[in-house]
């Protein structure tokens, strides 16, 4: 729902593909619901109508928001249809990338549903949507089906948002790297490269410790059968 995650996963994504140990690097994708109250199922309405009645925000803000986030996309070579996108409930939508990760399509499904939003102005809500998401993505229609008339996914949806609390995070997009280095917002390619970096480095670092087997040792015996006095 957020645009700026959109912008910020196509930024992550040109880091990683300057970021010479890309292939030791292992994505998660975390669910956050913005707005839970949103309409599901397809009933979703113009995102302009929601930022104004229902977030609060004025006119000439919403403008300048979209102004600016025109002009990311253009420099990333990225249609813009913001203006014309859809507010709704993305619960659904969290529940397919969820199924999709079973099958290491996560990042795929990702991808698209932002597409969706941001390039297409479709409404994420709506299943059928989500279905041709999903089988574009390489899921079976059935399972998906199947998924969205259950409630699978949605106690680890509630555990993401509680881990995020934990965290201390309420922002997104919020990508956090081994845990110890964070960035939050759509921040440039050139940033995304650097924290990599610093993250990979001192991940490696302390794996590296880790490894080296630190030996109190008392008397014992070997393999031989012969025993220490």
């Amino acid at each position: 729902m957020c645009p700026y995650c959109y912008i910020g996963k196509i930024h992550y994504e040109r880091a990683l593909r300057q970021f010479p140990h890309a292939d030791e690097v292992k994505l998660e994708w975390k669910a956050f619901q913005l707005n839970p109250n949103l309409p599901d199922k397809g009933n979703g309405y113009p995102v302009r109508e929601y930022l104004v009645n229902s977030a609060g925000y004025p006119e000439e803000g919403i403008d300048s928001m979209f102004a600016n986030l025109k002009k990311m996309a253009d420099n990333l070579g990225v249609p813009f249809n913001l203006p014309r996108s859809v507010a709704a409930n993305t619960r659904d939508a969290h529940r397919l990338i969820k199924l999709a990760a079973e099958k290491g399509l996560d990042s795929l499904v990702v991808g698209k549903l932002g597409k969706a939003y941001f390039e297409d102005a479709k409404d994420y809500s709506d299943w059928e949507l989500l279905v041709s998401i999903g089988k574009e993505a390489g899921l079976e229609e059935e399972e998906i089906r199947r998924m969205l008339h259950s409630e699978d996914y949605l106690y680890e949806i509630k555990q993401d948002m509680q881990e995020a609390a934990n965290l201390g995070f309420d922002t997104v997009p919020t990508f956090l790297m081994d845990r110890r280095q964070a960035i939050v917002g759509s921040e440039p390619v050139d940033l995304f490269v650097k924290v990599l970096h610093k993250a990979y480095d001192a991940w490696k670092n302390r794996t590296a410790k880790e490894k080296e087997l630190e030996i109190s040792k008392g008397k014992s015996c070997k393999a031989d059968g012969t025993c220490e006095i």
